[in-house]
């Protein structure tokens, strides 16, 4: 008898408080998907974009919002959810996008269809009642997959922002290459300069070692797509939007450092030399890597270390969603270090243990 009492007890309690909140959250949820569902978002036809890497290519098809921090709420967690269908019938793939407005100016996609090996025709028509549909001509037979991928939020000024997702479109020739994909990511470029000290710009040493980085890994079978070949600009998201797209497996920046005018030169004496920054808060933190190739890099180009930086506010390391690091490889501002990287040999030997590095991680 009491043990009836108790469950008869327990059953009151379960009506009288837990329903009735359960009920309360299930109405709150979805009011809140009504409300987003409600959004119209803005579907930008000039901001395609497209990457290709060995046996695999990426088109993103980009939805955004901009608001106020206050109607976000939490702006790291804000997601633009794009309402889409899709379509795929042999070589045609159809893309059917609701609750968009098409802006921007009118593209005729030849940035996205020059030297695209997966692509052969790709067209945007705004439909009514605020939809549009892609319609994409693939060369050949592909596997053809369609996924959302979040970008990483940006500042508008005013305490407004911009949030984005990329209707992600991949194509992938039909053999099997389990090789992995690696972003090189020269740092600076155009009227970015970076470091200037000792006769030497940054954004060409970057670039110098970033390119022979590349070749080193193409030649060992690694996937590459290098953000940069020549001196130009590349905003900070965009140099990660080829990760994301491709679903890469490491997101490798390549920089050298500099330090404040006003460091007197004992601190620069100090600080001079091969560190390598991370993100511990990433989904996949990149300290591993981080580890390994500080190791190889000042060991090889005899450079003093110092520790290994966790910088999570760092926009290239908080916007890739596969392990991702920032090689400082010296400090241009200490005459060793900038005597030293003046002569090519040394990019070749910062690019060879690199190298090293990658296969050790990835091969374990």
């Amino acid at each position: 008898m009491k043990k009836f009492k108790c469950i008869v007890f327990g059953i009151f309690l379960v009506c009288t408080f837990i329903l009735p909140v359960s009920y309360c959250n299930a109405e709150e949820t979805t009011t809140t998907t009504e409300a987003n569902n409600s959004k119209v978002y803005d579907l930008q036809q000039d901001a395609f974009k497209y990457y290709q890497v060995e046996h695999k290519g990426a088109l993103g098809i980009p939805v955004s919002y901009s608001c106020t921090e206050s109607e976000a709420g939490d702006i790291r967690k804000y997601t633009v959810e794009p309402n889409y269908s899709e379509s795929i019938d042999g070589n045609k793939v159809e893309i059917l996008i609701s609750q968009v407005n098409v802006t921007g100016e009118s593209d005729n996609f030849d940035s996205v269809l020059k030297d695209n090996k997966y692509i052969k025709n790709i067209k945007l028509d705004k439909l009514d009642n605020n939809t549009a549909k892609v319609d994409i001509e693939t060369s050949g037979k592909l596997n053809v997959k369609i996924n959302p991928v979040k970008r990483r939020y940006s500042s508008l000024g005013d305490n407004k922002y911009e949030f984005k997702t990329f209707i992600d479109v991949t194509f992938e020739e039909k053999v099997k290459d389990n090789s992995n994909i690696i972003i090189i990511d020269p740092g600076h470029g155009g009227s970015e300069l970076g470091a200037t000290d000792n006769f030497t710009y940054e954004k060409q040493l970057n670039l110098d070692i970033s390119k022979r980085v590349k070749e080193n890994l193409e030649k060992a079978g690694y996937r590459i797509y290098i953000t940069r070949d020549n001196d130009s600009n590349v905003g900070l998201l965009d140099r990660t939007d080829p990760a994301n797209l491709l679903n890469a497996d490491l997101f490798f920046c390549i920089h050298n450092n500099s330090l404040p005018l006003d460091v007197n030169m004992q601190s620069v004496y100090m600080f001079r030399g091969t560190t390598v920054l991370y993100n511990s808060t990433a989904p996949k933190p990149g300290r591993e890597f981080a580890t390994i190739l500080m190791r190889e890099v000042s060991s090889t180009i005899k450079t003093n270390t110092y520790p290994l930086q966790d910088r999570p506010n760092l926009a290239v390391l908080s916007s890739a969603w596969c392990p991702a690091v920032l090689m400082e490889t010296t400090v241009e501002c200490d005459d060793g270090d900038a005597k030293m990287m003046m002569h090519r040999l040394n990019s070749q030997k910062v690019a060879d243990a690199s190298l090293r590095a990658v296969n050790k991680y990835f091969i374990k």
